[in-house]
């Protein structure tokens, strides 16, 4: 279990749109604009726009500050890039991770809120965070796009009680592979991760943090 809540336990919003064309899609975005607060994925006609609640921004804002300790004690580049919406406008796919990566520097200066997969690479890995299922399924289209690396935090409300538990997907040459590692960081296994956030449920992140960078100390 990575995470519980008996407060304020509320279900995903979502709103499923159908026949919608490449061309209306990006002239909804365009209407939404850069203050957009929705979650959208898209595919071959069909648009999901989920509005994110408490538990998707607290999981997403740990595995982030796990991922920047990991990354500056390992002196390793990382490169975030938020949640980004990831575009594919020849196969009509569009989907928004919860926050994204590259382990080195971009391959080129990447501006605004969409990054086109067919013209630059994409994110070495992505972070996405489920309460309940939506209607268009995420990890083939993660896949699709490219992405080396999945961290996906799925969680359920049982009893007015949220609980989750992380899965590491991984890409291989026969599509994805669940994995128990991080091929990123060789030093997190599951195991480490749900430690973490765990932790951070009793002792506060900022505890949480300083005990995760001591484990460095030689």
């Amino acid at each position: 279990m990575l995470f519980s809540s008996k407060k304020n336990v509320i279900a995903e919003k979502r709103i499923l749109l159908k026949k919608v064309t490449w061309l209306k899609f990006t002239e909804i975005l365009n209407e939404l604009g850069n203050d957009r607060t929705v979650n959208l994925t898209y595919d071959r006609g069909r648009l999901e726009l989920m509005t994110p609640q408490t538990i998707h921004d607290r999981a997403q804002r740990l595995l982030d500050s796990l991922l920047v300790v990991i990354a500056d004690e390992s002196d390793e580049t990382l490169h975030g890039l938020g949640s980004i919406l990831l575009v594919n406008p020849q196969d009509g796919q569009a989907i928004q991770p919860f926050a994204a990566y590259y382990l080195d520097y971009p391959p080129m200066p990447i501006t605004g809120l969409e990054l086109d997969v067919t013209t630059i690479a994409p994110p070495d890995l992505v972070v996405d965070v489920l309460l309940g299922e939506g209607t268009i399924a995420r990890l083939p289209m993660f896949e699709s796009m490219g992405v080396s690396e999945v961290w996906r935090y799925r969680s359920q409300v049982t009893e007015g009680t949220v609980q989750g538990e992380l899965e590491i997907w991984q890409l291989t040459s026969a599509g994805y592979r669940l994995s128990e590692m991080s091929l990123a960081f060789p030093e997190l296994s599951v195991m480490r991760i749900q430690a973490f956030i765990a932790e951070s449920d009793t002792l506060g992140l900022s505890k949480t943090l300083t005990l995760l960078r001591s484990e460095f100390i030689r």
